[in-house]
């Protein structure tokens, strides 16, 4: 591809396109002394295409060019204000200087104007730890959830698409343009991989999962349905399959998502979710015995996850076993200490339960948990008011 783009470029000298393409190339090999040059020729031929000066800001900081860096980023904010990946690149220059106030502007400014990009809200949980402010890094971090950064958008970059004939780079070009919520050039990418690998149930899964994020249930069904049968030991497949139709959102089919879940148990005997959702629709039955159980097989599917031990407290507690349910939170603690549902949840019991000064103990826990959804705490609050008469110290 280097040798092509070589070529390219003294057929078209005055194409920016091939450098820029040619210096991304370099730049995922980390050769930023072969990328740099081009893409300072890429900027020279089309000063008004911003990815290209951005591309450039990054591979002067990478290169430890920190003002000249800043110095790009700088000039994109003047063609295009607000550009939060300027504002991010500022934000590094800061750091990289240990200039913590500023690098909080560039960022908080970014968030402001573009509230769901992670990379701001990423680099302000680094700054909120540098500066010791713990509550708000942890706060920033369950604010961001799973969501992970987006690169910015390249056109240029992103045409190489229309002449891909790989199924498994359409399929992985497809998660990333999902991830930043095109999901009709997902779609696109993916019909397209299913055509050109049709045998591959893998391409058939990602579909159904994106028909169904989009609200299509006849098509998810449709291409989930092949998935399981072109691999029966997908278990994400049948996961997704029985959760689609056991969605009441798309109109659920109960019988239909029981038949799937147990065909898929039966292929994928091994899989934690599949196991979960058995256990919760066992639960749903009023079989409290039978789910216990399988909350109790899930969580030895998954040991480091705390969700299911808590799932299998609360049947404990439903089956009036709440010694039981007791030991299932506390091994939940050890799994993920301070998890909020967890601290919630033996808050609620104690005071059910009558126990004022243990209810009390885990208030503590619970008001300094900046992770705990405020209307949780707004309820924990009121129902102890109600059963003691009088509420809990407020939070400090």
């Amino acid at each position: 591809a280097i040798q092509c783009y070589d070529g390219l470029r003294r057929m078209q000298p005055h194409e920016a396109r091939w450098p820029h393409l040619q210096a991304s190339l370099f730049s995922g090999l980390g050769r930023l002394d072969e990328a740099l040059p081009l893409e300072q020729r890429a900027v020279a031929l089309a000063p008004p295409y911003v990815p290209a000066r951005l591309r450039l800001g990054d591979i002067l900081l990478k290169s430890n060019r920190t003002d000249e860096a800043a110095s790009i980023y700088a000039v994109v904010l003047v063609r295009e204000p607000g550009n939060p990946y300027a504002l991010l690149g500022l934000a590094k220059c800061d750091a990289t200087q240990r200039r913590w106030s500023q690098a909080r502007d560039h960022l908080q400014e970014a968030v402001r104007l573009h509230p769901d990009f992670v990379g701001a809200l990423s680099m302000l949980v680094t700054v909120a730890e540098h500066v010791g402010e713990q509550a708000q890094a942890a706060a920033l971090r369950e604010r961001i959830g799973n969501r992970e950064f987006k690169d910015m958008p390249d056109a240029w970059l992103d045409a190489l698409l229309d002449d891909c004939y790989d199924a498994y780079q359409l399929s992985v070009a497809a998660a990333t343009a999902k991830l930043a919520g095109n999901t009709t050039l997902a779609k696109q990418l993916l019909e397209r991989a299913t055509r050109l690998a049709p045998n591959t149930g893998s391409y058939h899964r990602q579909l159904g999962q994106l028909f169904s994020q989009i609200s299509d249930k006849a098509s998810a069904r449709q291409q989930l349905e092949r998935a399981v049968e072109l691999s029966p030991q997908d278990s994400d497949a049948w996961l997704s399959l029985y959760q689609l139709l056991n969605n009441n959102d798309h109109g659920a089919d109960t019988v239909a998502a029981g038949r799937v879940l147990t065909a898929g148990l039966s292929h994928c005997p091994q899989s934690y979710g599949l196991h979960l959702e058995l256990a919760r629709r066992l639960k749903t039955a009023g079989r409290l015995k039978e789910a216990i159980i399988e909350f109790g097989e899930a969580h030895r599917l998954q040991p480091s996850e705390a969700g299911p031990l808590i799932e299998k407290a609360r049947a404990l507690f439903a089956a009036d076993r709440g010694s039981e349910a007791l030991v299932a939170l506390h091994e939940s603690l050890e799994k993920q200490p301070e998890n909020p549902a967890v601290l919630a949840t033996l808050m609620f019991y104690y005071i059910g339960v009558g126990d004022e000064n243990r209810a009390l103990q885990w208030w503590e826990h619970v008001r300094r948990q900046a992770r705990m959804p405020p209307h949780i705490v707004t309820t924990l609050r009121q129902t102890f008011q109600q059963k003691f008469g009088h509420a809990p110290p407020s939070p400090q």
